[in-house]
């Protein structure tokens, strides 16, 4: 929400004032701000340094609103709507010593309805705020932003006093510009739907009893748990693309108030079908009783009789019909359903006039995948893993009788483990290391393997189990789920049936002369959501479970251990790499299969790209380059690419680059990167990343080895992403083999600035992609080793940013002499800055690594600004016109 506020300025910058993306048409983004602001710009209007034509300007009419547009800039058009709201927030453009500074004025008290008229006799329709603090100058032209609904109702323009100010209502902005494509009215969609049909008291009873008992299903984990409600965030951006807590997050409460068709995605364990149950009974429980259909996208057939059928069962159940139905809900559907596309079109038809709200499974490792195609327009939205907060909250429910001792202790613990674990704060996960606990709390799981596997020991070793049925051993119990699992990779049929799960394993058991009550098998992962009902079948709730047990299956069978390393099967399961490896962190035989397949892809992508050795553009790329060394970094860029073997049409896109021919272009790049492997050496990285970080009991030559290769092929990424950064400046996006590159909003400008703005970004951008699949604490060491003997200086610099950006014992000392080698104008000391920086301002750290940050942050900059290879304290603290970024802690 944030990035859609943009500041409008003069060509010098002097006068500014503030706008917000409303309508978005290819590279043209129409942008709304206040009449006065772009009279103030006289007739040099540019937002954020891009010049802009005036659509509109309404000012001398009495409506203080202009539309602008500018063409370059990317934004997600912000929803408008009539909506009156008790509560307001406003983003807004102001300075501080000299720097541009967005911020955001939240929990202001409004007044509707208030009617000023001017001169001319017109009458603008306005909504009166108090805030607790000023709107200071630059705010005119701000979007006035319902807290709960996250729409904007209107535009700031008139300030009173120091706590008074005034916006026009959008209904104005409606009148003078076409927001077809945006949602202009949500209030008309608050209609609320009454139930139609007369039931009976014990009708609606048994409405509510069986919503409360979903719900409670749905929250249910482990057997011997107690059911907990987190209220979940929910947000208009993408977890992974933005770094706000709360400037796009929606009330979950909202989309009872205001049905409307919107899908929201969420990765697995992310509680989205507790989201689901929980707003069915929330609508069932409201003053004015609304129903909405609860629909499992795994039990419906692609057949519509079938789906017909089904949504008939559920409501004569209930006694409802269809005109009683507000909303639809379908849940758990996701691309790795069979017929998905003609699911949701056969549903969508069915309630054509309906809203449907779509639970939207996003699978990371899918046996099964579609293109999917909405037949209707949704809003989107996403479902994001828990802050420190909500994992405090679960905590406390967890905690209630202090078991495991002090607040803090309990949630430090759980955070840390997570952290150490690489894996989302989700509830279940949560919930997993709270479990795990109960038998030693100080112990923490070194990886996921033996965090699953510690799990399993408490249900089959220390939950109850009724007398009369045998307690299942554990390793006999891994082993043969490893066959059945082997079978569900195979076969790529993960649903089963109760029957055909114990005949199977029955006869593997007898097979192995190992004696078993597989049925008390399935009842316990059954008992505890490992195992889930979908329709008539069953399948594992979560794919981890399957690729669990298939890596105990490949330690115990060669051949399926083979058939996984071999032709590069492990990429499209890197689960199983990490699990496998992390059994007992020793699985030298996946580390020399990963090596020499890294190798051999490596060596393809090297061969026929045939980059010269030497191409290495950072080792004379400078801090703030002249217009002369960025010139002589494309020289660079376009002669390596002419001695290299692409295809003629990249080549040519470089010296031609303002020629337009999308199309053969698309295709020529489509050929290069399938043909050169790029996304399965991508993949190959993944695979050996998780395979390094489990693997510290491996041999160590190996280690070193493995780690070798990794940063080479970290250097081969970064060689044909520089290759393709012309056609990136040029296009914004290439979309090749499933794999896509597009940048976003940020990169503004002409090609050429463009271009220096991607180059500048690879190296982070590749950090991103691999340092938390590669990195654990007890890394620490191999990483700091690799530091001193490294030479390539590509590699040592992502070696010193995985050290930033992850902090081993010992950490700083080796960055701070990184620092006081590194030419003061130099590349790689900017990207370290900007590295620092980012830390410093987003990370979770100790407070001791925060003072180490802020310290090096100084040092950097010290030496940039003085020239002086080791600076003293007292030079970085005199350090003129440099303040320390804002902490932003969630």
């Amino acid at each position: 929400m944030h990035n859609s506020v943009l500041k409008i300025s003069n060509g010098e910058g002097v006068v500014f004032g503030t706008g917000f993306a409303i309508k978005q048409a290819e590279l043209d983004c129409y942008i709304a701000t206040c009449g006065h602001v772009v009279n103030d710009c006289n007739g040099e209007v540019f937002v954020d340094g891009h010049r802009a034509r005036v659509i509109f300007n309404s000012y001398e009419n009495g409506i203080d609103l202009s539309v602008i547009c500018v063409n370059g800039i990317e934004c997600k058009p912000l929803p408008i709507s009539n909506l009156k709201s008790e509560k307001v927030k406003v983003i807004g453009f102001s300075k501080i010593l000299g720097e541009d500074k967005r911020e955001e004025v939240s929990n202001i008290s409004v007044k509707h309805n208030v009617e000023i008229s001017k001169r001319n006799g017109t009458r603008v329709n306005t909504i009166k705020m108090y805030t607790n603090e000023p709107i200071s100058y630059g705010y005119s032209g701000s979007p006035v932003i319902c807290e709960t609904s996250n729409v904007v109702i209107g535009v700031v323009y008139l300030q009173q006093g120091d706590n008074n100010n005034y916006a026009i209502c959008v209904k104005h902005l409606n009148e003078l510009f076409d927001l077809e494509e945006v949602c202009t009215d949500i209030s008309s969609a608050k209609q609320k739907i009454s139930i139609i049909s007369d039931l009976t008291l014990e009708q609606k009873v048994l409405i509510s009893a069986k919503n409360k008992d979903n719900f409670d299903r749905a929250l249910r984990s482990y057997r011997s748990l107690e059911s907990f409600w987190v209220k979940p965030h929910l947000d208009r951006e993408e977890e992974d693309k933005s770094y706000s807590d709360i400037s796009s997050r929606v009330d979950i409460h909202e989309l009872v108030e205001n049905p409307r068709s919107v899908i929201i995605k969420g990765r697995q364990q992310y509680g989205a079908t507790c989201l689901a149950h929980y707003l069915i009974n929330y609508a069932w429980n409201q003053v004015e009783p609304s129903f909405w259909l609860y629909l499992d996208a795994n039990k419906l057939k692609p057949h519509t009789k079938q789906v017909q059928k089904s949504i008939e069962i559920i409501l004569n159940d209930k006694g409802l019909t269809l005109d009683d139905v507000e909303c639809v809900v379908l849940d758990e559907f996701s691309c790795s359903i069979d017929g998905a596309n003609k699911i949701i079109d056969m549903v969508s038809k069915v309630f054509e006039n309906k809203p449907m709200l779509v639970m939207f499974s996003v699978v990371e490792n899918p046996l099964l995948s579609e293109t999917l195609e909405f037949p209707r327009k949704y809003e989107e939205l996403n479902l994001w893993a828990l802050n420190q907060k909500g994992v405090r909250e679960l905590v406390n429910s967890y905690n209630r009788e202090g078991c495991f001792g002090e607040e803090n202790r309990v949630v430090n613990k759980v955070v840390a483990d997570l952290n150490a674990l690489n894996i989302p704060r989700t509830p279940q996960n949560c919930l997993t290391i709270l479990k795990i606990s109960e038998i030693d709390f100080d112990d923490s799981p070194v990886n996921r393997t033996e965090m699953i596997r510690r799990v399993l020991y408490l249900l089959f070793n220390v939950d109850e189990i009724p007398q009369y049925k045998t307690r299942p051993d554990l390793k006999d119990t891994e082993f043969t789920l490893g066959y059945f699992c082997e079978k569900i990779i195979r076969t790529k049929e993960q649903y089963f049936t109760r029957d055909s799960f114990i005949r199977d394993l029955s006869f593997f058991c007898e097979k192995n002369e190992i004696e078993l009550d597989v049925h008390v098998i399935f009842d316990i992962l059954y008992a505890n959501n490992i195992i889930v009902m979908r329709g008539a079948s069953f399948c594992f709730k979560f794919t981890y479970w399957v690729f669990y047990f298939s890596a105990h299956r490949m330690l115990q069978s060669a051949e399926f251990s083979n058939y996984i390393m071999s032709d590069f099967n492990y990429i499209s399961y890197p689960e199983i790499i990490e699990f496998y490896t992390g059994i007992d962190r020793r699985r030298d035989d996946a580390l020399i299969s990963i090596i020499s397949d890294m190798k051999v892809i490596r060596d393809t992508v090297n061969e026929k790209c045939n980059f010269p050795t030497s191409f290495n553009i950072y080792n004379f790329a400078k801090w703030l380059p002249s217009p002369e060394q960025i010139e002589i970094i494309h020289k660079e860029v376009s002669s390596n690419l002419a001695s290299s073997n692409l295809p003629d049409e990249v080549k040519d896109d470089y010296a031609d680059r303002n020629y337009d021919r999308v199309k053969p272009l698309m295709q020529s790049i489509h050929t290069i990167l399938e043909e050169y492997s790029l996304l399965r050496l991508m993949k190959c990285v993944s695979a050996g990343s998780v395979a390094l970080r489990n693997s510290d009991y491996s041999s160590l030559e190996l280690r070193h080895e493995l780690l070798d290769i990794l940063l080479s092929s970290w250097e081969q990424l970064t060689k044909v992403l520089v290759a393709l950064s012309p056609v990136l400046a040029h296009k914004r996006s290439v979309d090749v083999d499933g794999a896509s590159f597009i940048l976003t909003s940020n990169f503004k400008g002409e090609p050429y600035e463009i271009f220096n703005q991607i180059i500048n970004a690879i190296p982070s951008n590749i950090l991103s992609w691999y340092v938390d699949q590669i990195f654990s604490q007890r890394l620490g060491p191999l990483i700091k080793n690799k530091v001193e003997r490294s030479t390539d200086e590509l590699s040592r610099h992502y070696l010193h940013l995985i050290l930033i950006t992850k902090r081993p014992k010992g950490w700083e000392k080796i960055v701070e002499k990184y620092i006081v080698d590194t030419d003061k104008k130099a590349f790689y000391l900017c990207d370290v800055f900007n590295c620092l920086k980012s830390e410093y301002k987003y990370s979770f750290a100790s407070a001791k690594d925060i003072g180490c940050l802020a310290e090096l942050i100084k040092m950097t900059a010290a030496k940039h600004q003085l020239g002086i290879k080791r600076p003293s304290n007292k030079m970085i603290s005199n350090l003129k016109g440099y303040v320390l970024p804002e902490r932003y802690v969630l």
